[in-house]
């Protein structure tokens, strides 16, 4: 290739990298912004297949993972699986080796490289699925202080008969070009997560249920069900995408009111009497309360989240249609008996009916201070039969149609998890359990 075509490529390949940096300024959500990221990075680059590996003490996490040749073989199914894998921060992988030096790699014939070279590449996944990571190259994403977040890896670049070929010499300037904004993007989108978990710890000191990991559960459910929802609805994808977008952040501060609900009801570990009942539905307007003025996106649907995610499907639930400054029934909206009627059916916000069925899920499937866990097929029992009734159906038969993500939210988010630290603010990676994801 001569002098002038290469510096033609990079030019186009720096703009493209531009554009595609430029769109991720519009994602808030950390897993979608990963997912996003690691699809243009492979776009850039034509690449088959990718993986993003988030780096937390000595592990390297997965957080997000693609690969359209073995998507094409296990049918591009809807149903994708939490994959909760993390690779040693050692040099065994590809991985390891660049999160370790902060340094870009790239290896063009993976079965080629030298035994004696400082890093190794882990077969073991590729035999496992009989794919062959044959190019691969893996770049650090660093902060702008120089902190590593983690690295971004790159697999099987594609030529125009559809064969994989070598990275070109330019590849790796490209898309370190890339990476450097993609981190500017992650670093903001990390820190809006960190701030909501703040929250979410802060009042897990006042009530020592509301743990982070359950309002990351809670939120990772939260999303699932509502994808499914729209997908069968048909809703289109620039709103799906604005939903999910902000959607789980909303989730986890669906009992931020509870701040204002005295500690010893909280606490208490039997049945609460009526009047302790009055006092504790008070948190869905306490809550509903600080997100009002919905400034923004966020602010408005975290108000819509909070306001309905303890109606019911029947019209039996709270607050119902009441202003929530004042506690008074809307005009038009008042029962037999001169108070508010609760909302029902479809005049309950998908959101909050998406909330709700994953906020009671994680209640029946984890240790309470009334109660012992019950197991799944129990649990599912149970909201089977509150179908109709206290949740949506079209929403409990996405939870049953989720199953298969179920325990891996569970094992991804457990209550015993570290709290002062964050240990739980990573996302998770979805991606059919077929992908290899460890290199």
């Amino acid at each position: 290739m001569s002098e002038t075509c290469a510096l033609i490529l990079d030019s186009v390949a720096s703009r493209k990298a531009d554009r595609l940096a430029a769109a991720l300024n519009e994602v808030v959500d950390v897993d979608l912004l990963l997912m996003r990221i690691l699809s243009n990075a492979r776009s850039l680059l034509n690449c088959e297949a990718g993986s993003v590996y988030m780096l937390r003490d000595d592990k390297l996490i997965l957080a997000s993972s693609q690969n359209d040749y073995l998507e094409r073989i296990v049918g591009g199914s809807a149903l994708l699986p939490f994959v909760n894998l993390q690779l040693n921060l050692d040099r065994s992988s590809l991985a390891g080796y660049v999160a370790l030096e902060a340094k870009p790699l790239v290896i063009n014939n993976t079965l080629d490289i030298d035994p004696d070279a400082p890093f190794e590449h882990f077969k073991a996944v590729d035999n496992n699925n009989s794919y062959l990571c044959q190019a691969v190259m893996t770049v650090p994403i660093k902060c702008q202080d120089g902190h590593n977040f983690g690295v971004i890896q790159v697999i099987n670049p594609i030529g125009e008969q559809g064969q994989v070929v070598p990275f070109r010499e330019q590849d790796e300037s490209v898309l370190g070009y890339y990476v450097q904004w993609a981190a500017m993007a992650l670093e903001r989108a990390l820190e809006q997560r960190s701030m909501t978990l703040r929250s979410a710890e802060v009042l897990s000191v006042h009530d020592p249920r509301e743990t982070t990991a359950h309002v990351q559960r809670v939120a990772c459910l939260t999303l699932e069900l509502y994808e499914h929802w729209a997908l069968k609805r048909k809703i289109p994808y620039m709103e799906r995408f604005r939903v999910t977008n902000i959607l789980p952040l909303a989730a986890m501060l669906h009992d931020i009111g509870k701040m204002g609900v005295p500690e010893y009801i909280l606490t208490k570990p039997g049945r609460l009497d009526l009047k302790e009942r009055a006092i504790m539905e008070e948190h869905v307007l306490i809550g509903a309360r600080l997100f009002k003025s919905r400034r923004t996106a966020l602010d408005a649907l975290t108000y819509q989240v909070i306001l309905d995610h303890h109606e019911r499907w029947d019209g039996q639930g709270y607050p119902g249609w009441v202003d929530p400054d004042t506690n008074a029934p809307l005009p038009g909206f008042l029962d037999g008996g001169g108070r508010a009627r609760g909302k029902k059916g479809e005049e309950i916000s998908i959101y909050g009916r998406v909330l709700a069925v994953a906020d009671v899920y994680d209640a029946l499937v984890t240790r309470k201070s009334y109660k012992d866990p019950f197991d799944e097929s129990l649990s599912l029992q149970i909201m089977e039969q509150e179908s109709g009734r206290h949740f949506d159906p079209e929403v409990v038969e996405a939870l049953f149609a989720k199953r298969p993500v179920l325990k891996k939210i569970m094992e991804r988010f457990p209550d015993a998890a570290v709290k002062s630290d964050l240990a739980n603010d990573l996302p998770l990676a979805r991606a059919p359990e077929a992908y290899p994801v460890s290199y």
